[in-house]
């Protein structure tokens, strides 16, 4: 039995994984993380008669992360473990804005959600997942706004560039581990998501680029969740994963 650990299903990227992998038709077992519980998800898995687990969870309230993960390991994860992945997918785009503008709180969970949860989940899974010798991976969502800068997106840059060096750290780490977890963080690309539609509607008082990504869209230059979805499963599950510690493009090998 696979086992995929994903954040973030309600929408997007993360409830698009969740139904490419119920498509499968290998035996897995998804088990979800979110604020909001998708029930969308759970009748597309009653239908395809697959094992699927929901837990609710706010990854703003990161002390009670422990709490999930070690529940997971208790009630969904079998003998006949074959195999084991953690999707740290779950992102906030707020604040957008100056930075003298941009509400505590709002800075406070941008980075609990896109940097401290990943380093926690990470943690829990690697010690859950110590002693076992088979396949572990791990996949961090970023975003090429840890690499290229723009203004009124301070807190979203800078902790997706955090993200990018804890999993460098972990790469290390786990290099002298007798049966270690590969981990990659990787780029998306450019998503028609609610990030996107939240970027879009920002003030351009807040945020004086707006117009980039209100063309983008009008261009139709904007990716599907559905095939970001795919391509990221392709990554995540190739022969090459964990080669390139930073994926920054994303593509496909697959032939139409």
């Amino acid at each position: 039995m696979k086992y995929y650990i994903i954040t973030g299903t309600s929408s997007g990227i993360g409830e698009s994984l969740v139904k490419e992998l119920l498509a499968k038709e290998e035996q897995n077992h998804i088990i979800s993380i979110a604020r909001r519980e998708n029930t969308a998800l759970s009748e597309i898995a009653k239908t395809y008669n697959k094992n699927f687990s929901s837990y609710k969870l706010d990854l703003r309230e990161t002390k009670s992360i422990e709490g999930t993960i070690q529940a997971i390991f208790n009630n969904d994860v079998d003998d006949n473990i074959e195999s084991i992945y953690l999707i740290n997918n779950a992102g906030v785009l707020s604040p957008i804005g100056p930075i003298e503008r941009n509400p505590d709180n709002e800075i406070i969970d941008n980075i609990a959600i896109n940097l401290i949860s990943p380093m926690v989940l990470t943690s829990h899974f690697i010690k859950h997942t110590n002693y076992l010798e088979i396949d572990k991976r791990i996949l961090n969502i970023s975003s090429g706004s840890a690499k290229y800068l723009l203004p009124s997106q301070s807190a979203y840059s800078t902790s997706k560039a955090g993200l990018d060096s804890f999993t460098k750290s972990i790469v290390l780490e786990q290099k002298e581990k007798e049966y270690p977890v590969r981990i990659v963080s990787v780029y998306p690309g450019v998503i028609s998501t609610k990030l996107q539609e939240e970027i879009r509607a920002a003030n351009k008082e807040d945020f004086p680029l707006v117009h980039l990504f209100q063309e983008a869209y009008e261009n139709g230059q904007l990716q599907t969740s559905e095939d970001t979805a795919k391509n990221l499963l392709e990554l995540l599950l190739g022969d090459t994963f964990g080669q390139q510690t930073v994926v920054e493009e994303l593509t496909s090998t697959r032939t139409s």
